[in-house]
């Protein structure tokens, strides 16, 4: 399963996570730039220093993972808050290169994606995968990214099209869990439940109760 920031699979997907004990979650944007800086990740997790707020974030997720039978590999690209550190090449090809180059390794019998809603890395982290998904010896699903998909429907129903016109998407059940399960797994990203929450209230309280989406992706005839 493939993760764009250090919560959002357990956000999306973590009912899932649950009842399929030892997944693999890639974490795509977990890395850090050797600087001092004053960004939303210093900010939620008090560390000044980008190595030091990504290893809260880290072992954040290592616990929920670990809560959740799951296994953590973490990317060291950077997300949108060290924009500045990226390099000036077109970022979204050094992403599909490391996920692909993970891939590889790993080889999955099957990979999860994020649909991709609302925030740029989402997107970029979406948009790697589709075009990685094209003649993929895997086979590819998508979620829907949460909670994201629940506050806006318009964008959700416009990314759906778009993906549309060069994948067909089998929608799935929803699949619902124990709500206490994704509560107490989000429960260990201390430096981001309050801010998320604050942020996407209803919808997050929504999230918190079920209602995972996911899609089985499809060439076209």
């Amino acid at each position: 399963m493939l993760s764009t920031h250090l919560d959002d699979a357990v956000l999306s997907c973590g009912n899932f996570l649950y009842t399929h004990p030892s997944t693999t979650v890639m974490t795509i944007l977990a890395g850090a730039p050797d600087a001092l800086h004053d960004g939303y990740n210093s900010r939620t997790t008090g560390k000044p220093y980008a190595p030091d707020a990504i290893g809260v974030r880290r072992d954040e997720d290592l616990n929920a993972l670990d809560f959740l039978n799951a296994t953590p590999a973490w990317l060291d690209l950077l997300d949108v808050d060290y924009a500045a550190y990226r390099p000036s090449t077109d970022y979204g090809d050094s992403i599909q290169n490391e996920i692909s180059r993970r891939l590889d390794e790993i080889r999955p019998m099957s990979v999860f994606a994020p649909l991709g809603l609302i925030h740029a890395d989402h997107l970029a982290v979406s948009e790697a995968c589709f075009r990685l998904a094209v003649n993929s010896p895997f086979t590819w699903y998508v979620y829907l990214d949460l909670p994201y998909g629940l506050g806006n429907r318009r964008a959700l129903s416009r990314r759906i099209a778009a993906v549309r016109r060069y994948f067909q998407l089998v929608d799935l059940d929803s699949f619902d869990g124990d709500p206490e399960i994704k509560q107490r797994a989000m429960s260990f990203y201390r430096s981001q439940y309050a801010t998320t929450r604050h942020n996407h209230r209803k919808a997050f309280d929504a999230t918190m109760r079920g209602g995972e989406r996911y899609w089985r992706m499809e060439p076209l005839p």
